[in-house]
C-alpha cells in the first residue's frame, strides 16, 4: 500500500492510515468495501484518506445507498406486496474470482450489477412510466427489486451488514429506516 506520493506506507515514515479511525468515522463495512474494491489483492495500491472518502461517497453513498433508496421507494409506492425473489444465481465469473482470491475482481462484478441496475432505471424510467403504463412499470420495478436482492447476496462476503439490511427491506417491502451510507464531506 502506498501513500499519495507513491511511497510505501510505514510506521517510521508516519504516512500510514489508522484503520480504527476510519472505522470509527465510516464504519466497518465502508472499510471492508475500500479494501476489497479499491486496493489490489496482488499489486501495490494508493491508499489515502482522500481516496477513501471519494470512494465512500461515490460508490457507497451515491451508488449502492442511492440505488437501494430509489428501488425501494418505487417498490413501496407502486407495488402492493413484497416481490417474491427467486433463488439467487451466483454468476460464474464472480465465483471464479472468489475461488482465485481475486477479491477486487469479485467486488467489481458486484459494482457492475449496481451500475446495470442504475442504467436500467435511467433507460426505462419506471417512475415516469407508471403514469402511462402501470403494469409495465411494475414489471420493471419487480425486476429491479430482484436485482437489488441479488446484489445484496453478492455483497455478503465483503459487506455483511448492508447485505443483511438490503435483504431484510426487500423481504419486508419497506424503505430503509435510514440511508445505508450517509454522504460525507
Amino acid at each position: 500500500v502506498r501513500d499519495a506520493q507513491g511511497r510505501k506506507m510505514s510506521k517510521s515514515l508516519g504516512n500510514g492510515i489508522d484503520p480504527v479511525d476510519m472505522i470509527n468515522e465510516y464504519g466497518t463495512d465502508a472499510l471492508r468495501y475500500f479494501v476489497s474494491r479499491e486496493l489490489s489483492t496482488f499489486e501495490d495500491s494508493a491508499c489515502t484518506v482522500e481516496r477513501f472518502k471519494s470512494a465512500y461517497n461515490t460508490n457507497l453513498a451515491n451508488g449502492l445507498g442511492n440505488l437501494v433508496s430509489r428501488v425501494m421507494k418505487m417498490a413501496t409506492t407502486n407495488l402492493d406486496k413484497p416481490v417474491e425473489v427467486p433463488e439467487t444465481v451466483v454468476p460464474a465469473d464472480y465465483k471464479k474470482a472468489l475461488e482465485s482470491f481475486d477479491i477486487q475482481a469479485a467486488s467489481n462484478i458486484v459494482w457492475k450489477h449496481i451500475t446495470d441496475a442504475d442504467q436500467l432505471i435511467q433507460e426505462k424510467a419506471p417512475f415516469k412510466l407508471v403514469k402511462t403504463d402501470k403494469a409495465a412499470a411494475q414489471e420493471i420495478i419487480k425486476d429491479l427489486v430482484c436485482r437489488l436482492f441479488t446484489i445484496s447476496v453478492l455483497l455478503e462476503p465483503f459487506m455483511p451488514s448492508p447485505s443483511e439490511a438490503i435483504q431484510g427491506i426487500v423481504r419486508e417491502h419497506k424503505m430503509p429506516a435510514a440511508p445505508l451510507f450517509l454522504r460525507r464531506e
